[in-house]
């Protein structure tokens, strides 16, 4: 039997005379961070939950909030962030990298319309310079980040 995709309705379980079962769920197929994500339509989806997340905007959200932690006093060091998080020093310090990006990176990220790239190229020694943040990545300087 041939697979089929149903984009809207709701789950739907039939059974068939010789006991199998065909499952119907409600599916929409989407890009998200240029691959192919299968998931709930709109209208049955539930808020988005963490791993509706991609991995840089899960890595930002750390950078964030482990940045906070440092600022507000509650850790002293990257250091106490990784024993307390059982992960390595660097990983914090990239994480937190992140917080330094130019704000139309930033945006990208969390829209979800930034180019792909790899947590290190941003997290690794960016640039000081927003512009240079920019070009490192291919986009312009004011000009909003697309979907591709």
């Amino acid at each position: 039997m041939k697979p089929m995709l149903k984009i809207a309705g709701s789950p739907n379980i039939v059974v068939t005379s010789d006991g199998a079962l065909t499952v119907i769920l409600p599916v929409s197929i989407t890009r998200r961070a240029g691959r192919k994500r299968i998931g709930l339509p709109k209208d049955i989806a539930s808020a988005a939950s963490e791993s509706d997340l991609t991995s840089l905007q899960r890595a930002l959200a750390r950078g964030f909030r482990w940045r906070g932690m440092l600022e507000s006093g509650e850790v002293a060091s990257a250091k106490e962030i990784a024993e307390r998080e059982s992960t390595d020093n660097s990983y914090v310090g990239r994480m937190i990298n992140l917080t330094l990006l130019a704000p139309e990176i930033i945006a990208g990220i969390l829209d979800d319309t930034v180019p792909d790239v790899q947590i290190d190229q941003l997290g690794m020694s960016p640039p000081i310079l927003w512009e240079e943040q920019l070009d490192r990545l291919g986009l312009e300087q004011g000009a909003a980040i697309r979907s591709q």
